[in-house]
């Protein structure tokens, strides 16, 4: 047998013991399953401060909305524990602690959709992807959500020790395997502290009247602009050109007749605007990840009907 994979998990002030100690859970059951067989087996600690050398770091989630901040003493030996082969992943706003450490400059991470824009204006040099619930780059492997740390036990689970094992596991604790995204979850956050009151009144307007016909030179009247400024200072303000944010306004609405009434997707189209349900299918689950029926199956508040 190969000599075990050895992880750590951090126990930073503030940190989500639940996390800790159910992937502590988590690995231990694995180890449990694969030892007798010869093909490989996990060791797991909790520790307080990084050490040793261990196959595999894990910062978890906090228990606040607000991020945690790098303990004193922890960025430099993190740093060289990922020089010397260590493999760095977090979950939630531990991406954080990850982030403060210099290791995800230029590279693709993803943390929970809310803590999405003060992770980017805190670290502008990652590349944010929050509708991905887990991002695997190979030396660095972060999880988006709070309770993503059973994906991203898992994920581990079958990257060291094979499918069959992360199945095994998972069926022994009840828990899909880690093959969903945040983007099914995420709900459209608009930004809105832009400082354009210009821009402001045309997201007003928009989330008014979703289902609304809005073209370019209606939407630049309501702006006070050329429509011309107002593609550009739109897409400033708000990261998205005016159609790509009321797709999203639309979805989003989608997402709650789904959720919590009977409607036909057919009729949810008409109603936000979309006389092609087949054409706006493909908008939600591009932006989803799900198609509507699968939608609905998945966050239907107890409703059972096809919607295509």
């Amino acid at each position: 047998m190969t000599q075990p994979v050895q992880f750590q998990l951090l126990d930073y002030p503030g940190a989500q013991k639940s996390a800790l100690w159910g992937m502590k859970d988590l690995i231990d059951y694995a180890d449990a399953q694969a030892r007798p067989l010869g093909a490989c087996a996990f060791e797991v600690e909790i520790r307080a401060e990084p050490g040793g050398r261990p196959d595999v770091i894990v910062l978890p989630p906090a228990l606040t909305l607000d991020p945690p901040t790098m303990p004193q003493g922890w960025r430099d030996p993190l740093i060289e524990l990922h020089r010397s082969g260590t493999i760095m992943t977090s979950v939630c706003s531990g991406a954080f602690l990850l982030a403060a450490t210099g290791l995800v400059a230029g590279r693709r991470v993803t943390t929970h959709w809310r803590h999405a824009p003060a992770f980017s204006s805190a670290f502008p040099k990652a590349v944010v992807d929050t509708d991905r619930l887990l991002v695997d780059l190979g030396d660095i492997v972060t999880a988006g959500g709070v309770m993503a740390w059973t994906d991203l036990t898992l994920h581990l689970v079958q990257r060291f020790g094979g499918r069959k094992l992360m199945l095994d596991v998972a069926r022994m604790f009840v828990l899909d395997p880690p093959e969903r995204e945040q983007s099914y979850y995420a709900p459209f956050v608009p930004t809105t502290t832009h400082g354009d009151p210009g821009i402001a009144r045309v997201q007003a307007h928009l989330r008014e009247r979703p289902g609304g016909d809005h073209p370019l030179p209606s939407l630049a009247t309501v702006a006070g602009m050329s429509e011309r400024s107002f593609l550009r200072r739109f897409k400033q303000a708000t990261g998205l050109t005016p159609v790509a944010y009321l797709q999203q306004l639309r979805v989003d609405v989608a997402r709650s007749r789904l959720e919590l009434t009977r409607d036909s997707f057919e009729t949810i189209s008409w109603d936000v605007g979309y006389s092609d349900a087949a054409a706006f299918r493909r908008v939600f689950k591009r932006i989803v990840g799900l198609s509507p029926s699968d939608y609905r199956r998945r966050f239907g508040a107890g409703l059972r009907r096809e919607v295509g």
